[in-house]
């Protein structure tokens, strides 16, 4: 953002660039076959963690319960701004101390006797950049590193009726994204000190939402009431405690919430692309709906 008191050419701001934008999945590297017997060989470590050697369980004593496979999701947003201009700046030119003046481009400086510096003025001509980068879990609407998760095959989706179409729910998206690039844009906004905007450009590169699966499992120990329950991340093994998914969060993309998340994305997105990729069901609710 330029001083207030700037000129300004070119462009400008007021084209804000939105594209990239991508639903994307993760591809599952583990599937029912291999997970279900991981879950097996895990099922005394996932009761036996606070009971003592001499009350461990064996295998056969504990019972798989429930089990189930869910997309949850996060947002990736890359933003970038470019702003070149001019302004006027002077500058102090040290000399030697028996120097009293300086002819220079036929004109004459006096020379500081204290600094012993002479100033002359000149027009600068500047280039800034930035790059601001967000990933944000889609359910929590908290920053986290999902980095991990970009080193694994990736494939675009045309439509979330691919997740679902199989009766795998989808974890609820509380998460805004118009809320994120507001927030990415508005750090890509800069206070800059010109006299003459050339250009600025502000823009963002990257609005991409993957999704990935997870698996739960729910172990349970009949003899000691003892329930446990564990997830394996579907797309890099890891093993950690889990939790079922909800009534709540299982009919997530329900069709009015199909609608509000399509409405929600083409508010921001030119030509609503997003909006576009979130399911038949949302296209068809809005269009009852208008």
């Amino acid at each position: 953002m330029a001083d207030k008191d700037s000129k300004k050419s070119g462009g400008g701001i007021g084209n804000i660039q939105i594209q990239g934008e991508k639903l994307l999945l993760i591809q599952d590297s583990l599937g029912w076959e291999k997970v279900r017997a991981q879950a097996e060989e895990y099922k005394v470590k996932a009761m036996g963690m606070l009971q003592s050697f001499l009350f461990q369980p064996q295998s056969k004593d504990i019972a798989i319960s429930y089990e189930e496979k869910r997309y949850q999701a996060f947002w990736h947003i890359v933003g970038t701004s470019a702003f070149e201009y001019k302004r006027r700046a002077r500058y102090k030119v040290p000399v030697e101390t028996v120097v009293e003046d300086v002819e220079y481009q036929e004109k004459e400086y006096k020379v500081d006797p204290k600094s012993h510096t002479f100033e002359i003025e000149g027009v600068e001509h500047c280039r800034e950049s930035y790059k601001e980068e967000i990933m944000v879990d889609a359910q929590t609407d908290q920053p986290a590193d999902f980095k991990k998760y970009f080193q694994f095959p990736t494939k675009i989706l045309q439509s979330t009726d691919e997740l679902t179409s199989d009766g795998t729910p989808v974890v609820n998206l509380e998460t805004k994204a118009s809320f994120l690039v507001r927030k990415i844009l508005n750090s890509l906004v800069k206070p800059i000190k010109a006299d003459e905007i050339l250009d600025e450009k502000i823009g963002i590169e990257e609005l991409s939402l993957y999704f990935y699966p997870i698996y739960t499992f729910e172990f349970f120990w009949e003899a000691k009431n003892k329930k446990s329950i564990v997830e394996f991340d579907g797309v890099t093994g890891e093993i950690r405690k889990g939790r079922k998914i909800s009534d709540q969060l299982r009919h997530a993309f329900t069709n009015d919430e199909l609608f509000d998340f399509a409405k929600e994305v083409a508010n921001f997105v030119p030509g609503g692309a997003l909006a576009m990729m979130a399911g038949k069901k949302a296209i068809q609710m809005a269009t009852k709906k208008d």
